[in-house]
C-alpha cells in the first residue's frame, strides 16, 4: 500500500463509515457469525500459575486446551500422524 502525503488536513479524505447504524450492526453480526462458524475459542483459565518445569506447564495446558479443541495432539511417546494420511484425528 503506497504512502500518501497531504499538504494540509483539508486534503485528507474522510474516514469511511457505515451508511447507517443498522449497517454497522449488520457488519458486526456477520463477523460474529463467521467467528462462531470457525469454532469455539480456546481461552486459557484465569489466573497466574507457577510450574517447576516446562513439562509440568505443558501437562497443565493440555488439561484445559485439548478438551476445548476437540482433538488430541500426539504426546512425546506417541508417533505423530502425517497430514496427508486422510484419516481424521478424532477419537483417540
Amino acid at each position: 500500500m503506497p504512502v500518501r502525503r497531504y499538504r494540509s488536513i483539508e486534503e485528507v479524505p474522510a474516514a469511511p463509515r457505515a451508511a447507517t447504524p443498522e449497517d454497522g450492526i449488520a457488519a458486526a453480526c456477520a463477523v460474529s457469525a463467521i467467528a462462531g462458524a470457525l469454532g469455539p475459542s480456546a481461552r486459557a483459565p484465569r489466573g497466574v500459575r507457577r510450574f517447576r518445569s516446562v513439562e509440568e506447564a505443558d501437562a497443565h495446558r493440555r488439561t484445559w486446551e485439548l478438551p476445548r479443541l476437540g482433538r488430541q495432539r500426539p504426546g512425546p511417546d506417541q508417533p505423530s500422524r502425517s497430514r496427508g494420511s486422510g484419516r481424521s484425528s478424532s477419537g483417540q
